[in-house]
């Protein structure tokens, strides 16, 4: 049943969601500015220091810095997918709308927290639980209405 609580729980959830875009897309910017510093901090988890790898193996670094870059631009587009999302969740509450972006959350958020955790960057590792987190939490909120059987869209 559509209450005023359950459109206040689905406009908060959207909205945390909302900002959590915004969120992925500054951590992609953080990608962009500082991978030099998450490259370095990378490999001090692997105790190969940058700058020797950098000097004699020039064709590997050049790849590392691609696919920091990559990362980053990837981040950002899916930073800017979460917040369109949550703005079409916010004017019309549908159900599909908010499964899609489930998805795409429940996808994009772990397997990004995996991949930081197995460079063990703790910095990047950090940024990207608070990301999943946040996620989570604007999921949650609204997940009684969508669930329910006899769903009425607004």
């Amino acid at each position: 049943m559509l209450t005023i609580r359950t459109l206040e729980n689905i406009k908060r959830g959207a909205s945390i969601t909302f900002y959590n875009g915004i969120y992925a897309i500054l951590f992609g910017i953080f990608y962009l500015v500082f991978f030099r510093f998450i490259l370095k901090e990378n490999f001090r988890a692997i105790t190969i220091v940058w700058q020797v790898f950098a000097k004699y193996n020039p064709a590997l670094n050049s790849l590392l810095v691609r696919l920091m870059v990559l990362k980053g631009l990837f981040i950002i587009t899916i930073g800017i997918a979460i917040i369109y999302l949550s703005l079409y969740i916010l004017r019309k509450k549908d159900r599909a709308t908010w499964i899609i972006l489930f998805i795409i959350g429940l996808t994009f958020w772990p397997i990004l927290l995996t991949f930081e955790i197995l460079d063990k960057n703790l910095y990047t590792t950090v940024l990207s639980s608070i990301g999943w987190i946040t996620f989570i939490i604007g999921m949650i909120i609204p997940i009684r209405y969508y669930m329910q059987r006899n769903y009425t869209e607004y």
